[in-house]
């Protein structure tokens, strides 16, 4: 009978096929064919090159880097019996973006079954599954999540919180077509984002008819307890009202947001300042793409100030002229604008906080453009609700990415882009009856992308 046996020649040892047999009434053996060598316990096959063929070649480190950081931040905990194929649907969503109807035939040419342990994969799974999600508390699910992001870090001092607007394919809803952020018309949905203003982590959405008008989304947005949890929320100016404001200062909680200009602060407040008064050093605030000049009021329960840029009123003035349009008693306002806060902090660092605060529309450009929230493409309202789940479920792991390639500047798309070539390839022995696999070699700067999110092959 044919047995492996190890046999030991210096510092090597092979592995062959044996056969006892008996001669000279000795048991003695015979090699029947060399296996290969062992190397760190693990068998290391021989075989002739000619002898190997390629069965398949499957897409693999970016879905296994992203399934990872699943793993990490206990997402694939989160959604019951759906969570294959949710998670499915949250990986694809930011690297393949394809229809429903597509993935299972793109999936064969992946490891996501195996990463996933699917079976078979129909479209149908995958839209029972959107209906799971819609029917789940999603606030539970954003809160475990921002709990595990946001773990250590303590971001507590400000928040952004902005909207913004997708347009989608249905007949379900009863409002009417309207022009959306872009200037384009047709029925649109909107979506609020709360993230934390450092590392932009994701807190909450809500999701919200088309005709609703900014102000009251925030004053709905307000009474989530989460918001509460920060000392500063930071707005735009189209968010607040009067009445907000008011309603916040019952909450105790601090804001900073941009007011518009209407008559009343005109009369009472620009029109008392001299130009040659806030126009000079002492006033000026620097920001990163420009200098602005500062002069502040008390105002209702805060502080309002009267922001003055030069750069714009002559960008404003210049297009009035060109356009025929100029208007001597408009041009008196142009380069003006108004920021109001409750906060205890200097004025110039409330100007710096409210005109840097563009993590949140860097989030909006991840959900359209690397995510591709817009435009969406399902016809049951529902549905519509759950895939707006599903990319903000992907922004929440492009946000982890991003954390973690923080110290070497690397973007979450740029070190997706990079680990896509690390392929998976099925190998087969057909004189063997032997089947492998094996990873594309590494390069260094893969390796360096995965020791930064903590990730194995």
């Amino acid at each position: 009978m044919a047995f492996i046996r190890k046999i030991k020649k210096k510092n090597a040892v092979y592995l062959a096929e044996v056969e006892s047999y008996r001669e000279n009434g000795k048991v003695k053996q015979k090699v029947l064919r060399y296996i290969g060598k062992e190397v760190n316990g693990e068998v290391v096959r021989k075989i002739a090159t000619s002898d190997i063929e390629v069965e398949t070649v499957k897409q693999y480190l970016d879905y296994k880097t992203l399934h990872d950081l699943a793993g990490q931040l206990e997402m694939t905990e989160l959604f019951g019996d759906a969570s294959k194929y949710i998670l499915l649907l949250v990986y694809t969503q930011i690297i393949a973006r394809k229809s429903l109807y597509k993935l299972p035939e793109h999936i064969e040419n992946t490891v996501l079954k195996e990463l996933l342990s699917i079976d078979k994969l129909a479209d149908k799974h995958l839209y029972e599954a959107l209906d799971k999600l819609e029917e789940m508390d999603f606030s539970v699910i954003e809160q475990r999540l921002f709990k595990k992001l946001s773990a250590g870090k303590q971001e507590k001092t400000a928040l952004v919180l902005d909207i913004t607007d997708t347009y989608f394919s249905g007949s379900q809803a009863e409002w009417k077509s309207r022009k959306g952020k872009d200037g384009k018309y047709g029925k649109l949905i909107q979506i609020a984002l709360a993230v934390t203003k450092e590392e932009g982590f994701p807190i909450l959405h809500n999701v919200y008819e088309g005709n609703v008008s900014d102000i009251k989304i925030f004053q709905d947005m307000i009474t989530s307890v989460r918001l509460q949890d920060f000392d500063v929320i930071v707005l735009d100016r189209g968010m607040i009202s009067y009445e907000s404001l008011n309603d916040l200062t019952m909450l105790g909680q601090k804001v900073i947001t941009g007011l518009r200009l209407n008559r009343k602060l005109k009369a009472e407040y620009l029109d008392r300042i001299d130009r040659n008064d806030i126009f000079n050093p002492a006033n000026l605030v620097p920001l990163k793409n420009t200098k602005v000049f500062i002069k502040s009021f008390q105002f209702k329960d805060g502080t309002l100030i009267v922001v003055y840029n030069p750069s714009i009123e002559i960008s404003k003035r210049m297009g009035a002229i060109n356009k025929d349009k100029f208007d001597i008693k408009k041009a008196k306002y142009y380069g003006y604008s108004l920021i109001y806060h409750t906060t205890d902090m200097l004025d110039e660092n409330v100007v710096r906080e409210y005109y840097e605060k563009d993590i949140v529309e860097k989030a909006f450009k991840e959900l359209k453009s690397s995510i591709n929230l817009h435009p969406v493409r399902k016809y049951l309202l529902t549905r519509v609700k759950a895939h707006i789940k599903i990319c903000y479920l992907a922004y929440v792991l492009l946000s982890s990415l991003q954390y973690k390639l923080k110290p070497r500047n690397i973007s979450a798309v740029y070190a997706l882009e990079k680990l896509q070539p690390a392929y998976k390839v099925e190998l087969k022995s057909n004189k063997e009856h032997f089947k492998w696999s094996k990873i594309v070699t590494l390069t260094n700067e893969q390796k360096t992308i995965l020791k930064l999110l903590g990730c194995s092959v």
